[in-house]
């Protein structure tokens, strides 16, 4: 018996070798060679700063609810020995954000411009540069180089600038926010002198059997590379943008702060699913604050120690943890894009190349 589903397969071959019989021999297309993917621009370092100097005081991201903290802002600034010059809407305000997007960008794109200003400090994160990124002007940016400094949101911003730009930036404190005597001897050194910023590690422990400031050895080994990184969720965030990381033989350095092991976890399979934690020559993952379990999830989670073991330990490659930068109350600067070394077993990391030119 022939069923419908014979039939139709056997009218459907003779279709076919009647098609292919009366059809003319077609000639194979040449193949192109793939459009080549633009490199990313030659290193360029900004100039290192000298007392004295202005320093533009920018808000890309969040709103500032507490403007008296511009005061403090300043104040931080002068303690640097420098001069602030707050940005044309650093008091502006559309809802969570700091302005208008037309508004942050023209503080940002004023203060690359002015030839009177030797550095760019963003004043806080929270959330707002992932809006600006596909607006700046990178070739003014490459034309002016100057010190960008920020973190937490201002992720956006290193990722974007370092790839389109190719300019040398600053992963550290914000203006508003601490900024304690160790933090700041350590913005000093990587900001005023153009030499290597040497080894970054935590402040020394008043009692070392009661450790304040771990660093934990994820994974043994050493590796070399350019340093690369920053907020974790901004870096998730821009995945499958022309602005997400390049972590090919690098050091890749994570934070974040106020985020369930879970949430820590999602955010790093996305990473190894997509192949950058393999391509990374080594990782270091700062101290992650309020990253606990809630209390009421408490039995049924992971803990973060256990997700970072199970997702950062089995990749074959050294990985510290512990190392302070990011949404701590004591923080290191940490230039991106230069090169340094990382030793997990002696559980150090060391900046061997100069982030800035005299």
């Amino acid at each position: 018996m022939t069923t419908r589903r014979s039939l139709f397969r056997s009218l459907g071959l003779a279709a076919a070798g009647a098609a292919f019989a009366g059809a003319s021999p077609k000639r194979k297309k040449k193949r192109t060679a793939p459009e080549a993917i633009p490199a990313q621009p030659p290193l360029l370092k900004p100039k290192a700063l000298k007392p004295g100097d202005t320093v533009g005081l920018i808000a890309p991201a969040s709103y500032t609810f507490d403007l008296w903290k511009l005061d403090d802002a300043a104040l931080r600034v002068e303690a640097l020995g420098l001069k602030p010059k707050f940005g044309k809407h650093v008091r502006g305000r559309r809802g969570f954000l700091s302005g208008t997007e037309e508004e942050r960008l023209e503080d940002l794109h004023a203060m690359f411009r002015d030839k009177g200003v030797t550095a760019v400090f963003c004043l806080q994160g929270g959330y707002g540069t992932p809006r600006l990124l596909d607006r700046l002007d990178y070739d003014l940016i490459r034309e002016n180089p100057k010190i960008l400094l920020g973190y937490s949101d201002i992720t956006g911003l290193h990722l974007a600038i370092t790839k389109k730009a190719g300019l040398v930036t600053f992963h550290g404190p914000n203006m508003i926010g601490t900024l304690p005597p160790w933090s700041l001897e350590l913005l000093k050194k990587a900001l005023f002198a153009p030499e290597p910023i040497g080894e970054l590690t935590n402040p020394e422990e008043e009692d070392p059997l009661n450790r304040e400031f771990p660093l934990r050895t994820v994974s043994p080994g050493m590796a070399r590379g350019r340093i690369t990184g920053g907020n974790l969720t901004l870096i998730s965030s821009t995945m499958g943008t022309p602005y997400e990381v390049e972590t090919k033989g690098k050091i890749l350095f994570l934070e974040d702060t106020g985020e369930a092991p879970y949430r820590i976890d999602r955010m790093l399979v996305q990473l190894r699913l997509a192949g950058k934690l393999q391509e990374a020559a080594g990782l270091v993952f700062g101290t992650c604050t309020d990253c606990a379990p809630s209390r009421s999830g408490f039995e049924l989670s992971l803990s973060l120690s256990e997700v970072l073991d199970e997702l950062l330990g089995g990749l074959g490659k050294p990985v510290l943890a512990g190392l302070l930068f990011g949404h701590t109350k004591e923080k290191a600067t940490i230039p991106i894009g230069v090169e340094a070394e990382l030793d997990a077993s002696a559980r150090r990391l060391t900046v061997l190349e100069a982030a800035t030119t005299a």
